[in-house]
This record gives structure tokens, C-alpha cells and sequence, in this order.
């Protein structure tokens, strides 16, 4: 289909079919070409382009309007309900947690080992890892709201390990959503696990730097993804589908990623999906240069961006996998108190149930936390949600308010 948009739509990937302009007016000679990357854009407004014409059946369409997305995602809510609910949790969320705590520090413990050997130069066995993934599939499978959650705690110098295994929990949580076989679920935990091992040859003080790389420094920090799998290929014998997730995490969907520019299917769905949960964990974590973005306000970005550099059909079903307000999101209510998100309810996505436990207009601690299910109007003296916020804001343990 032709679609005749202005130049500030343009993406990479789209393929361009008239210019709008006499050819006079102008030095560019092909009138037909895909766009390669932004400074090709900027090359076409240098030149006085005001407005294209695009092929959406030889390149990328423009992605959704955010009210078309907001739509789409209330929509998609609806069929979260019937997930969460059709699975089996065979443990409580309390014992599941306890469970899930030692776990994740196993984990990051195992990760860890594996980052020093490289830096070393010593041996690297990826093999190590295919027992911790296979509980962290168990402990998903018995109750997904303990890992995934606590996944999303990290101290802050532990966060290259404490990442690797947050974003294998979430590609579990995503694989089970997706309905894959638990065989392929273990081998993109296990690629999630190691796609970032290649910066253990990097300087840490450049991977946590604040502000803009150079051109240099970035291309230091590419270098990571085939510096990885060079390490990983001489000691370890991965699937083909663990290493996509390596090679294949930063890629992005308008290919404008690295480390091959690859585009839209081009992209193994491993990549797709691993370049999903590394930039949703990444956002709400806690950086020396960047405050943690809220989980819902990471989504809603998540899916501002879907069509230009994430699948948009694999960003609908993660944002069904974690829910609008994960458990463990701190939320704002209309009275002014804070609380955390216990349990999603079936029924009403937007209404889950909370653990009421701050009033933000005191600044003082309730003498009792209040449990509120925010679907009922009766005993709900607190409203309803009105953003969720972040517990770095206003000063509170994450740790001490987690779901039990």
C-alpha cells in the first residue's frame, strides 16, 4: 500500500517511492530506495524533503497511534485474565517466594563465576547454568508471581549478573505465555543468561558511564555481543536458539540494532523476544546515570516503540505476560497512599488487589497495612490506581514491601 507521510514519520526500513519534489530541486538521483539508518533521514531533510510517499509491501509501515495502542492493550488485558487463571500454582506465593529468593542468588552466584573466568581468560561453561534454569522454569511453573517479581530487585553492584537472571525469569514467564515447549523455554533462559558475558572484556567504568558514548566508546560496547559468543563457541556447545538470543538481543525490529542491522522477521523470534525483556529490565533497573522507570510506564514505552524497534505482535503478549501493574508494582491511589500490588484480579486488570500501607500527604507509615481489593466499592475507601510510582522516589525498601 502507498502511504503518503511527512518527513519527521519517516523510519529506517521504509521503503521510499516519491520524494514530493521536482527532481531539480534536489541531488538526490534514486527516487525509489529503502531508508538505511537516521542519518539517512537527515540527509532528506538537508535536501528540503518535506514529505514522502512510502510501499508499506516493500518496507515497514508506520507503527500504531498511542490511543490505537492504549486500545489494544485494554483489549489484550481482557485475555490476561483467562491466562493467570488457567495456571496451575501447586504452591503458595509466600512459600514460592522464600523458594525464589535462594534461587535467584544461586543464580546470580552461578552467573558470576562464569563473568570472572572470562575476564580471566579462563574456561567458560555454559553448560554450568542448565540446572539453575531448570529450577527457575520450575519455580515459574509452581506459582509466576515469586521469581519474576523479585527478579526485578537488584543491588547495585551485582547488576550485570542480577540482569542476566531477571531477564531469564522474564523470558520463562514469556516462553510459557507464548505456549513453547519447555525444552525451548530452558534454551532462551540459558541464552539470556549468557548474552551479556562478552563485557567481561569490557571496562565496567564504560558499560555504567554516565551521559552520551563517543562513536568510539559505543563501538567498544557493541563489541560485546561477538566478543560473547567468541568465548562462548570455544568452550561451550549451544543451541541454536541460545545463541540467536546472544547475537541477536540488540538487534532491532526497523533495523537500526547492532550488531547486523538485521529488520522485522529477519530477526529469529528468539532475538525478537530476548531484545524485549533486555530493554524492559534494563528500564526498570537503577542505573548509576538513570533512575528506574516504573514497570507500566517501561510497558507503555515498550509499546510507543512497537513497529519501529520491537515486534509489536511479541510486545502485546509480553505486556500480557506481566500485566499493566505487575505484582510488586508501588502504586499511587486517588486517597494519596502508596501501595503494592498483591495479586492481579481476573476479572478487572486496572483493579488488582493491594497492600495499602503509606499516606504520602502524611509522610507517616499506616499502623496497620491494609489488604484492598480495588475491583469492590464497598470497603474501598482509597480509590482507584492513578499511577504507579517508584520505590527509589519516596525512599522505601522494595525488599520489605514484596508480596509474602
Amino acid at each position: 500500500m502507498i502511504r503518503k507521510i511527512s518527513i519527521d514519520q519517516l523510519l529506517p526500513g521504509m521503503f521510499v517511492v516519491d520524494l514530493h519534489k521536482r527532481w531539480l530541486e534536489h541531488s538526490i538521483w534514486r527516487l525509489h530506495f529503502k531508508v538505511r539508518d537516521e542519518e539517512h533521514i537527515w540527509r532528506l531533510k538537508d535536501e528540503g524533503i518535506v514529505e514522502v510517499s512510502i510501499d508499506t509491501g516493500k518496507g515497514i509501515d508506520l507503527p500504531p497511534s498511542p490511543m490505537a495502542r492504549i486500545n489494544t492493550i485494554e483489549q489484550n488485558f481482557r485475555s490476561l485474565a483467562e491466562i493467570k487463571a488457567a495456571m496451575p500454582r501447586t504452591v503458595s506465593l509466600g512459600e514460592e517466594r522464600r523458594r525464589a529468593t535462594r534461587l535467584l542468588r544461586e543464580a546470580s552466584d552461578t552467573v558470576t563465576g562464569l563473568m570472572l573466568s572470562a575476564r580471566a581468560g579462563g574456561q567458560v561453561d555454559a553448560a554450568c547454568l542448565e540446572p539453575v534454569v531448570s529450577k527457575m522454569l520450575a519455580s515459574v511453573t509452581r506459582n509466576p508471581d515469586a521469581l519474576v517479581p523479585l527478579a526485578r530487585l537488584k543491588r547495585e553492584d551485582a547488576y550485570a549478573s542480577e540482569h542476566a537472571v531477571a531477564t531469564a525469569a522474564l523470558i520463562i514467564a514469556f516462553g510459557r505465555q507464548q505456549g513453547l515447549p519447555e525444552p525451548e523455554i530452558e534454551k532462551l533462559a540459558l541464552g539470556t543468561m549468557v548474552k551479556d558475558i562478552g563485557q567481561s572484556a569490557i571496562d565496567a567504568r564504560l558499560i555504567a558511564k554516565p551521559g552520551m558514548l563517543s562513536r568510539a566508546e559505543y563501538s567498544i560496547v557493541q563489541s560485546h555481543v561477538e566478543e560473547g559468543l567468541a568465548v562462548l563457541d570455544a568452550r561451550s556447545r549451544l543451541s541454536d536458539t541460545s545463541v540467536a538470543v546472544v547475537l541477536e538481543h540488540h538487534e532491532r525490529y526497523n533495523g537500526c540494532g547492532y550488531p547486523y542491522r538485521m529488520a522485522g522477521d529477519d530477526i529469529s523470534t528468539a532475538g525478537r523476544m530476548a531484545a524485549i525483556v533486555d530493554t524492559y529490565d534494563a528500564m526498570t533497573s537503577a542505573r548509576p546515570y538513570r533512575a528506574a522507570l516504573s514497570p507500566s510506564h517501561a510497558l507503555r514505552q515498550l509499546y510507543d516503540e512497537g513497529g519501529a524497534q520491537y515486534d509489536p505482535a511479541l510486545v502485546a503478549a509480553f505486556v500480557k505476560t506481566v500485566g499493566i501493574y505487575p505484582v510488586g508494582t508501588l502504586v499511587l491511589l486517588e486517597s494519596g497512599h502508596l501501595g503494592v500490588v498483591e495479586q492481579l484480579n481476573p476479572e478487572n486488570i486496572l483493579a488488582p488487589l493491594v497492600r495499602v500501607f503509606y499516606h504520602t500527604g502524611r509522610q507517616q507509615y499506616l499502623t496497620e497495612p491494609a489488604d484492598i481489593d480495588l475491583s469492590r466499592k464497598i470497603g474501598n475507601h482509597y480509590g482507584q490506581i492513578v499511577r504507579a510510582e517508584t520505590f527509589e522516589r519516596w525512599g522505601i525498601s522494595p525488599l520489605r514491601w514484596q508480596p509474602a
